[in-house]
């Protein structure tokens, strides 16, 4: 049997609900297809310098064996068509209209990810979770595009 490609899933390590999506993803990944990688770390920061620091604390990302690179609801639409049992629901996502909503809602819940099921606070030194918890940035409160 041939070996299926890998996409690396990009994920925010420092956030309690996506280290757990993450590992259900793994969990239901019976192809092996996905590969973790969380985003802040240097591996990720080394392997994939063309993802800007902003962009990967935004949005999941997953980045396929080509490059090509996936983000936000795109990303969850592409993780799910790999999951077999997630194929059906991804496939939802190409219906008009669908990943319109999808987006919007991706990335409200990415925006309040901390707030909903909190942080690693190892994770979050610095300003690192600033972004998502509102927090003064060195005085500057301008972290945040809406």
């Amino acid at each position: 049997m041939d070996t299926l490609p890998t996409y690396t899933l990009l994920y925010d390590s420092a956030c309690r609900i996506c280290t757990a999506q993450a590992r259900a993803v793994l969990r239901y990944d019976s192809d092996q297809r996905i590969a973790l990688l969380a985003l802040g770390s240097p591996a990720a920061r080394a392997l994939y310098p063309q993802i800007a620091p902003e962009d990967a604390q935004r949005w999941m990302h997953i980045v396929g064996v080509d490059g090509r690179i996936w983000r936000g609801a795109e990303a969850v639409r592409l993780a799910l068509l790999l999951l077999p049992l997630g194929r059906v629901l991804g496939a939802l996502l190409y219906l008009p209209g669908s990943m319109r909503l999808a987006c919007q809602l991706y990335d409200w819940f990415a925006h309040n990810r901390y707030r909903f099921g909190g942080y690693t606070t190892a994770s979050c030194d610095g300003d690192a979770c600033a972004i998502h918890l509102g927090w003064s940035t060195h005085g500057n409160t301008e972290g945040h595009k809406s």
